[in-house]
């Protein structure tokens, strides 16, 4: 049997500094939470190539004595607790002891720290967590510490971490959460010699959020206040109208200690239900307020990790919240609005017509007729041609606008040419032209990646003859009924033009890019933004370009033109999708959005259609194989054979 024996303390030293100091992150972290515990009003963190090189964390808190600084580096050694029973109520950042120890173990670490009342402070050096130097010094009142290289001796923790890119972001990331912790501690940020971030520290939550998360942002968000059985909670909650498409933005802390908890998360996202889209996650910074003998801290040593005395009140405290904050905010809505830079025109449903006829082709001036002198059609019993563009319904006070170049049969030339003389004044707009035989496309795959302009399936050189379809009818305005040689078809119209509408959107979609006039930023978290730098490949081969900033922002330069969404809410769609999935996620990177513009544009259940586009529709749905389900996978069309509604009727 081996022997049992003590390790070495340089080996338990080790051990020990794993379970706390992770990643260069996890160094800032702690030794950010001893300045912003020792009181201090400024803090500057600097790092260079991701903080594996050197970090420097100074402040202007209460400093360290001289003769305490080689205490300080003991394991355990701290100022915060004294008894068993201080644990049960622990109300600093920093309790155990372990930072600095646990730090000074896996790299070369510099300290220099005065108190205000001395007139000389101290410098003591370490390499590995032993004492190279102890002297003192003059320095300014407060504490300096610089880490080197850090992991040098540890080489197998030191090739599992990221690129400097990376570990510079999730150091950025925990400044910024100590930033919305504490909104009266100026925090300044230096990266690679270049000042990315600095934080009022005037004390309102708002300015923090707006120096931290960005002005956009925060414009989206919607003050939350509330008590409730002793606790309360406090911050901002995104507007239901600005979710994002990860929760990387909730941000939750219990007395001013940024946590992880399920439990808030959970309830964040059931006082959202039924008012954002599935898929979309609300954001927030919320700080939850309790006693401090209801939650135990001292369950990880990373401290984001805590556990609720009462998990229930919790729960409520948080859902209240929400709920009253989106129930208040929805009498502000018209203040939450994203601010544009260059407000340039009138995005009002009024001014349509007059934005869209400066440029319109010179055959479609006729935009400019009013209304007046534009013929208001039948609501009944309009025809429809091949250059019918809008359509009156009953009970509605605008048309609801169906597109197609169509092939009208011979037999309907005369309603054809009455159609086109009855609706010369209707404006007509290119949408999804349903072609006999439209090629087949290959969405994001190896060629459409290497290659802009999307990928022709092969198609066989003799095209089937088309199949004879008669339209009978329609039924509670949703269902096309159908009859075809010796079966009865039925087409659900909304699916069947969603498909339609969804292939012709991939066909188009890497076809061209649009240059954005006007500059657009979007401010990501670190995990996103990592995520969009690690495959951003995948999103440049399909139109978006994008330039990488400094401070987790990236410029949209460019972007497929059809694509409807702002480039902010697409990015971030884009983001939160990788991160999320990662490489998983390239093959159906844009399904999502192209088929919410697919359904957002098809024609839609209990819409009045006219007949010829009855027609079109369900000549093309039966002639063509790939439109059998709907982008999210309903079926388009079913039959019910003769010898089979013979059987039911006893005819057989």
């Amino acid at each position: 049997m081996p022997t049992i024996r003590l390790l070495d303390k340089s080996v338990a030293e080790l051990i020990a500094a794993g379970e706390v100091v992770e990643r260069p992150s996890s160094v800032i972290k702690e030794l950010a939470e001893n300045s912003v515990d020792a009181g201090a009003k400024h803090i500057t963190i600097e790092i260079k190539n991701g903080g594996i090189s050197y970090m420097r964390i100074t402040d202007d808190g209460c400093g360290i004595a001289y003769d305490e600084l080689p205490t300080a580096f003991l394991r355990h050694a701290t100022s915060k607790i004294r008894t068993g029973g201080d644990l049960a109520a622990i109300g600093t950042l920093g309790f155990r002891g372990e930072a600095l120890a646990s730090v000074a173990a896996v790299s070369r670490i510099e300290m220099m720290s005065r108190r205000p009342e001395d007139e000389l402070g101290g410098r003591i050096v370490l390499e590995g967590g032993e004492v190279v130097s102890h002297e003192q010094c003059g320095c300014p009142a407060g504490t300096t510490i610089v880490i080197r290289d850090l992991f040098y001796n540890t080489p197998a923790r030191l090739k599992f971490l990221k690129k400097d890119v990376s570990e510079g972001n999730y150091i950025a990331a925990a400044v910024d959460r100590l930033a919305l912790s504490e909104p009266g501690i100026s925090f300044r940020f230096i990266r690679d010699n270049k000042s990315v971030r600095t934080s009022t520290g005037d004390g309102m939550l708002y300015s923090a959020i707006r120096s931290v998360c960005g002005k956009q942002f925060a414009q989206t968000l919607i003050p939350a206040d509330y008590s409730y059985n002793g606790m309360s909670a406090s911050g901002y909650v995104s507007s239901p109208l600005f979710c994002r498409a990860s929760r990387s933005m909730q941000i939750f802390f219990v007395n001013g200690r940024y946590i992880k908890s399920t439990t808030c998360m959970a309830a964040l996202e059931e006082a959202y239900r039924s008012t954002i889209m599935t898929g979309k996650y609300p954001a927030c910074v919320l700080d939850i307020t309790m006693p401090a003998d209801a939650v135990d801290v001292n369950v990880h040593p990373a401290k984001t990790e805590v556990r609720f005395a009462y998990d229930k009140a919790v729960f409520d405290t948080v859902y209240l919240t929400v709920k009253n904050a989106l129930l208040l905010g929805a009498d502000r809505k018209k203040e939450i609005t994203v601010e544009r830079e260059k407000p340039k025109e009138d995005y009002s449903p009024e001014n349509y017509f007059a934005r869209t006829a400066k440029t319109a082709e010179p055959e479609q001036q006729h935009l400019e007729l009013s209304e007046k002198e534009q013929p208001k059609p039948d609501t009944d019993k309009t025809p429809r041609g091949v250059d019918v563009q809008s359509i009156y319904l009953k009970n509605r006070r605008e048309p609801v606008m169906l597109h197609s170049n169509i092939n009208i049969p011979e037999r309907f030339d005369k309603q054809k040419e009455k159609a086109q003389n009855a609706a010369e004044s209707i404006p007509a707009q290119d949408d999804v032209p349903l072609p006999e035989e439209p090629p087949q496309f290959s969405y994001i795959n190896e060629d459409s990646l290497r290659h802009k302009e999307p990928v022709k399936a092969i198609t066989p050189e003799q095209p089937e003859e088309e199949k004879e379809i008669r339209v009978i009818g329609e039924f509670s305005a949703t269902y096309i009924i159908c009859e075809a040689e010796d079966q009865l078809v039925i087409i659900d119209k909304h699916a069947a033009h969603e498909r339609i509408r969804f292939e012709k959107l991939k066909e188009e979609f890497f076809r061209t890019s649009q240059l954005l006039m006007d500059e657009v930023k979007v401010k990501l978290s670190a995990e996103e933004y990592n995520a969009l730098n690690e495959y951003y490949r995948y999103v440049e081969q399909a139109g978006v370009e994008l330039i990488f900033l400094d401070d987790m922002t990236v410029q949209v330069t460019a972007m497929p033109d059809i694509i409807t969404q702002s480039p902010q809410e697409l990015i971030c769609d884009i983001a939160g999708r990788l991160m999320n999935g990662g490489a998983e996620q390239e093959a159906a990177l844009f399904d999502d959005m192209l088929h919410t513009m697919a359904c957002k544009s098809a024609i839609k259940a209990n819409d009045r259609t006219d007949i010829y586009e009855l027609e079109a529709l369900a000549r093309r749905v039966y002639n063509d194989k790939k439109i059998r389900f709907c982008p999210h996978g309903r079926p388009v069309m079913t039959v019910l054979t003769k010898s089979r509604i013979e059987h039911f009727f006893n005819r057989s």
